[in-house]
């Protein structure tokens, strides 16, 4: 779910709107009509937001492990990180379709290319806070750009998430390889959020990726990164059916031996159905 954004050049906030608006139309289209399932205790999705905003659908990295809890939502997020000395973007929709199986599609802002390219893939809840005691979800997506694989890759995705309280606790998994198996990396995602009102939340999002061991010509041919890091706090306001969020925090980037150390901020626009 998941998130990533652009700041400059030839995408801006108001193309992320435009993209949020675009796949939301799309997800209107095709999502199953019936009723969300309610929630009825406090600090649940239904009870602050329809986008399901208290259970992660609109953070900007980790993807929230519950799919039943809205029939569509849609996000987009933008942004810059000293790091990388460069912008960033993702906007991505999903639909339920039937029962627990959930599609994705997006565009992300590809830091190699500096293009936008599709990314795309489903994803399956497979348990329930009300019935197991935690939501959890499993995925599959392509990413036209990972850590280590600046062609694009395969990337499979472990979600979990659980209340203790009124604060909603959220972790993913991730493994990612490119088509061809000579590069790989794996991820750690980590959130947790809180209502502290009826359409206000605050929180904390944050995600590791690390190299596992992929070819080290290819590394070196692409000046590609061993690590990369970043986590900050997060504020989140509902304003009608839109999610708006803002967050910042530091960064860090493993390169040739060399880590770089700097900042990032990012804003997001979200809504769901």
């Amino acid at each position: 779910m998941a998130r990533h954004a652009l700041a400059g050049g030839a995408l801006g906030p108001a193309t992320g709107i435009l993209l949020v608006a675009t796949l939301l139309s799309s997800a209107d289209a095709f999502a199953q009509e019936g009723d969300v399932d309610q929630q009825a205790s406090v600090g649940t999705a239904s009870n602050i937001t329809p986008g399901t905003a208290a259970d992660g659908s609109f953070l900007p990295f980790t993807q929230p492990a519950s799919i039943d809890r809205q029939r569509a939502y849609a996000l987009g997020v933008s942004g810059y990180d000293t790091a990388r000395h460069t912008g960033t973007f993702e906007a991505a929709a999903e639909v339920r379709l039937l029962g627990p199986i959930a599609v994705r599609g997006g565009a992300v802002y590809t830091n190699g290319n500096r293009v936008l390219r599709p990314s795309f893939g489903a994803r399956a809840q497979l348990l329930h806070e009300a019935r197991q005691g935690v939501d959890g979800a499993v995925g599959v997506f392509y990413r036209p750009e990972g850590l280590t694989e600046p062609e694009g890759e395969i990337e499979s995705v472990l979600s979990v998430g659980a209340h203790a309280g009124r604060t909603y606790f959220l972790g993913n998994l991730l493994y990612g390889q490119d088509p061809e198996g000579t590069e790989r990396d794996g991820e750690l995602r980590l959130a947790a959020l809180r209502p502290v009102r009826a359409r206000f939340l605050i929180g904390v999002d944050g995600r590791l990726r690390v190299d596992l061991g992929s070819d080290p010509a290819k590394l070196a041919q692409h000046h590609e990164p061993t690590m990369d890091a970043m986590v900050g706090p997060s504020a989140t306001a509902l304003v009608g059916p839109v999610a708006l969020s803002l967050q910042g925090g530091g960064s860090a980037l493993r390169l040739q031996g060399s880590t770089a150390f700097g900042m990032f901020v990012g804003v997001g626009i979200g809504t769901a159905l």
